[in-house]
Order: structure tokens, then sequence, then C-alpha cells
């Protein structure tokens, strides 16, 4: 394709990681932006590189263009595919390149619920066994991959979500873990069928398999981490007995992970009792990600946690069960509500809410959720945030529990989830 040049789709972290990368291959770049207050094009027009943004779309357009770097955020049903499909440009994105061109061994994650707590399990534990190998999480974990393409890495843990891989064409690589597949991005890809079909992806790309399904599909070097059990002693033990049960199950695919690059790229000589005896020593002193399953200060004797990374029905009901299996004689107040992102809530299982005593909704999907739940247990609506914690308060007593678990995206009130957390805990210091 010589001549041609490369057009970027989004200027936000990875595009902007794209077009660094595009640089030292290419004076100029075509970039598709819709937003044109983006603080980003000032920064990459002050590199000395010819970027044309917004080009007028056509077929003419397309003899130009070498091949298509679409940001994770952009639907595929934008005008730009259908004109790429037929002048037969490809598509391709960062993960794309960074796969076929970096050396590491590659381990890539994906799931509804636990992607950046796994990637960082799996580091960590990493790290710890084998101290003089470089190992980095990259990709939606918040650090773009193309950043450290040039960077010698021994394995990469690459955290990617369906919107990544959505774009991710046919390549191999060493060890894809699937965590879960539950409702979420429905918004985005119309059915749970698609949006299970694309997760399977990691899966169907690599030689070595970790699921949480028991069924091998693609006939491949398979592991169900399920099926791994964990010593009682361990489970137990100090450091992980307050653990929430997801997690739990998080550490068990991260331990999934490491026997098999153990078995298969880098042993190491340890009986079965060592082996849990450092991973148990390696988390003593492990300091867990904010907005999952929180622990807050209490407040005259109520307790708080603040899990507001949970935006989907599948990880609310996950914190409920986890409160519940470890705090049954207390009662919990569950705070939730926003936006639904097209999840099928009356179709899914949510009888669990019986163990919550009161729960209070706000948001722009609060009467959905106010009509699909209010059979389980007692149920409000609120405005917002601020006046359903007051609501909650109310109500709580000594030794209960309330818990902030939205179960839907934040931004129908909130930049983020880590907005909404962070209001959650400022109500909290408040008092």
């Amino acid at each position: 394709m010589k001549g041609k040049l490369p057009l970027v789709i989004g200027l936000g972290t990875t595009g902007s990681s794209l077009i660094n990368y595009l640089s030292n291959f290419h004076e100029e770049i075509f970039l598709i932006e819709d937003t044109e207050a983006n603080i980003n094009l000032d920064k990459i027009n002050q590199k000395n590189l010819n970027i044309n943004v917004n080009p007028l779309l056509s077929n003419d357009l397309f003899l130009k263009i070498s091949k298509i770097y679409p940001s994770p955020g952009v639907s595929l049903n934008h005008e730009i595919f259908e004109l790429a499909k037929r002048n037969q440009v490809p598509i391709s994105s960062d993960i794309q390149e960074f796969l076929e061109k970096h050396k590491s061994i590659k381990i890539l994650v994906t799931g509804t619920n636990g992607k950046t707590s796994t990637c960082l399990y799996i580091k960590h534990l990493m790290e710890f066994l084998f101290p003089k190998l470089k190992i980095n999480a990259l990709g939606n974990i918040g650090e773009p991959v193309l950043d450290f393409i040039h960077e010698e890495i021994d394995v990469s843990i690459i955290e990617i979500s369906s919107f990544q891989l959505e774009l991710l064409n046919e390549i191999e690589f060493e060890i894809g873990l699937l965590l879960n597949i539950e409702q979420d991005h429905l918004d985005r890809h119309d059915t749970f069928e698609n949006y299970k079909e694309i997760k399977e992806k990691v899966l169907k790309n690599s030689t070595f398999n970790i699921s949480f399904n028991k069924n091998n599909y693609f006939d491949k070097n398979f592991k169900n981490y399920n099926q791994l059990k964990l010593p009682k002693n361990f489970i137990e033990s100090s450091v992980f007995s307050n653990w929430p049960l997801h997690d739990i199950q998080n550490l068990k695919a991260s331990i999934e992970v490491l026997k098999v690059f153990i078995a298969n790229f880098k042993s190491v000589d340890l009986n079965d009792d060592d082996f849990y005896l450092k991973i148990q020593k390696s988390f003593k002193n492990f300091t867990k990600l904010p907005h999952r399953f929180e622990f807050i200060n209490s407040f005259k004797g109520i307790n708080f946690i603040n899990d507001s990374k949970a935006t989907n029905l599948d990880a609310m009901i996950k914190a409920v069960n986890s409160v519940h299996h470890q705090r049954k004689d207390h009662s919990i107040h569950l705070i939730c509500g926003g936006d639904l992102k097209g999840q099928d809530i009356l179709n899914t299982d949510l009888s669990d809410l019986k163990n919550v005593k009161n729960i209070c909704i706000y948001g722009k999907d609060k009467e959905i959720i106010f009509d699909s739940i209010h059979e389980y247990s007692n149920c409000c609506i609120e405005k917002d945030l601020d006046t359903a914690f007051k609501n909650t308060l109310s109500k709580a007593k000594i030794g209960d529990y309330v818990l902030f678990s939205p179960a839907c995206s934040s931004l129908d009130m909130f930049r983020d989830y880590q907005e909404r957390g962070n209001r959650f805990k400022s109500l909290i210091q408040g008092l």
C-alpha cells in the first residue's frame, strides 16, 4: 500500500496513542474526530506531522487510505465502515498492531466483570514468583498498548473489552482468559448472543484457553478455572477471609493463568503447599483498587461499601451475595440506579435481592428498575444519589451494611464510575 495513508477514528486515549505510533512511519495521517474542542487536537498539532482532520468521506478518499484504526468507542455502525468494506480497506486496531509486532508472551483477559482486578492479580503473582521478568499490565486497564510497543517486556497482560475484541482480526496469542459473560453493553452490541460471540474471541484466538465455562468450544488446550480447588487453610486465612466471593473467583482465574504459564513457559520449583503459601504471602499487604467492593470507615456502627464499579446487574447481585455470605446476621441496604445500557432486566434473575432489607433507586432508569425489583424488597425512588443516600441512612441501624452497587452506567449523572464512587465516599465523609 505504498503511498497510501492510515486513517484514525477518534482522538481519545487510544486514538492519541495510535497517532503517536503511526507517526513513526507516516508524515501525514487522516483523522476523524467529532469534537472540535478536543484538547488532544492541540497536542498533536504541536508535532511535526500533517494531520488531515475530518476529510470528506468519499470513494476518492478511500483510494488514499491504507488502513483504518478506529478507537474502541466508535460504533461499527458508523458510515465509514460501510465505505471501507465497499473499497476493501482493512480495519485494524492498537491491540492488533501490538499482538502482531511485540515479542512478549501475551495474556489477554476479558469478561463482563473483574477484568482489571484480575489483570492486577496476575501481574502481582508473576512479579512475586518471577522477579527477574519484566511484566506489564496494559490495554483497557488504562495503559494503551502502543505506548509500550518499543519497550522490552517479557509478559504483556492485556485487559481487553468487548469494544476492543470486536475490532480484533484473526491472530494467535499465547493465553486467553474469559472470566464470565453476563448482560452488558447491549446498547452497543444489540443482542446477548452478539456480545457473547465477541467475548469468546479471546478463546478462539489463543493457544491456551482458560474459562469459567466447562465447554471447550474451540478444541484448544483448555482449563475451567471454576474447577480449581483452593486449599481450605489458604482460602480461610486472614489474608483472604474477608474477600468477596467474586474476588475469590478472580483469584482462582489468576492462579489458573499462573499454573498454565509455569507449565508451558517458565517453570518454578515449588510443591503445591509452597506454591499456595507463596501466593498467600504475596497478597498479605496487597492494596485493591478503589470503587470495587471497597470497605469505607463505619459511622455510628453502620458499615459502608463503595462498589461504584458495578455497572451491570450481575455485578450488583454478586456484591449483594458477598455481603450476605459474610454478614448474614446484619441487614443490607442497597443503593442502585443510573443508565441500564439496554440490559434486559425483566428477564434477569434478581431473586437474590430478597436478602436485601431496603433498596433505594435513583437515576435515568429508576422507574424500570423499581418495577422489576420491588417484589423482592422494600424499594423507594429518589431523584439522585445524594437523596438516596440520605433516605438509606435514615433506615440503617447499628451493624447494618449500606451497599452502593449501582448495576448501571454512571453517565446519566456523572463523568464516570470513579466520580460517582467519590461522590458516595464524600457523602460518608460529610456525616
